[in-house]
Parts: structure tokens; C-alpha cells; sequence
């Protein structure tokens, strides 16, 4: 996240910036709207000058000290967007797996489940398994672990059914 938001100074001005494009973490792309909401906000907020268009705020020479105060309030926030869980539809849909893989690898403890976000329908409650962002970048970045995990499953199911007839 340090090299995504950048303070920059000459001898008229201070200016923090946003640059996603760089390295963005999984996390910072599954919540934009909660990042670019908060972005928009601490930047609207500060003692300078929000440029919307480029995701820029410009402060004059006198306000070093309030830069560097929103460039390290950016960066907090979002570290704690970029840490949030990642839904169960977020994760079928990064890793390109079904929600039957999804609850069997949940299951069997291959795909990690950081806890539980509960929702309402009506007056029924009800919980949905949340899963730690970095963990599934990991997995994104190595899809090569879920063929394997696909395979396992199909040796195992054969080895099953063939039990079963045998």
C-alpha cells in the first residue's frame, strides 16, 4: 500500500496521490467501493485541495504537516479495506470454483474460512462463511493448487464408486 499513495513536495506545495494501478492487493479490487469511498472522503476532509479527476490533493507549502497526516491516514484506512474477508461469491468467482468446491475444501479445512457474516431475510438469520483476502490472493496466484485439489477429489470419488460396485 506504501507505494500506492505517494506524498510528493516542491518549494510550492505538497501533494499526496493515488495510484492503484501499481500493485494493487486482492483485497483493495473485491471492496473499490468501500476504497474509493474512503479515499474520496479522507481527502474531502483534509486541509487541501481535492482534485476528484486524478485522486489528488494538493496542500500548500505551509501545510507539510497535513499532508503527511492524510498521506498516513490513507494508508491505514486502506490497509484495513485490503485485510476485510472476502465473500463466498467473491471467492467462486476469483478462483473459478463452484460453491460445492467451495463448502467441500471449506469443509475438509484446504480452503481456510476466517469466520462467519450474518445476514437477515425477514426474521431468519443467516451465516455465511467469510475467507481471509490474502489467503485466496495466494490461491489466486496459484490456481495450479486447485487442479490439484480437483484431482484429488476425482481420484478419491472414483476410488469411491468403485468400492461401491466392486
Amino acid at each position: 500500500m506504501d507505494r500506492c499513495v505517494t506524498l510528493t513536495r516542491n518549494d510550492n506545495s505538497s501533494i499526496v496521490s493515488i495510484d492503484l494501478d501499481l500493485c494493487m492487493p486482492l483485497g483493495l479490487r473485491v471492496h473499490r467501493g468501500e476504497r474509493d469511498a474512503a479515499i474520496r472522503m479522507l481527502m474531502s476532509r483534509s486541509a487541501g485541495t481535492f482534485v476528484k479527476s486524478s485522486q489528488i490533493c494538493v496542500f500548500d507549502v505551509d501545510s507539510r504537516q497535513a499532508a503527511e497526516d492524510l498521506l498516513d491516514d490513507i494508508r491505514e484506512r486502506l490497509f484495513q479495506i485490503a485485510c476485510k474477508p472476502v465473500s463466498q461469491r467473491q471467492v467462486e468467482d476469483i478462483l473459478g470454483i463452484t460453491s460445492r468446491e467451495r463448502i467441500r475444501w471449506g469443509k475438509d479445512g484446504r480452503l481456510p474460512v476466517s469466520g462467519t457474516s450474518r445476514i437477515r431475510k425477514g426474521v431468519t438469520q443467516i451465516s455465511l462463511w467469510t475467507y481471509p483476502c490474502d489467503a485466496i490472493e495466494h490461491l489466486a496466484a496459484n490456481l495450479g493448487e486447485i487442479r490439484r485439489w480437483r484431482e484429488e477429489d476425482a481420484a478419491t470419488t472414483s476410488i469411491g464408486l468403485a468400492a461401491n460396485f466392486g
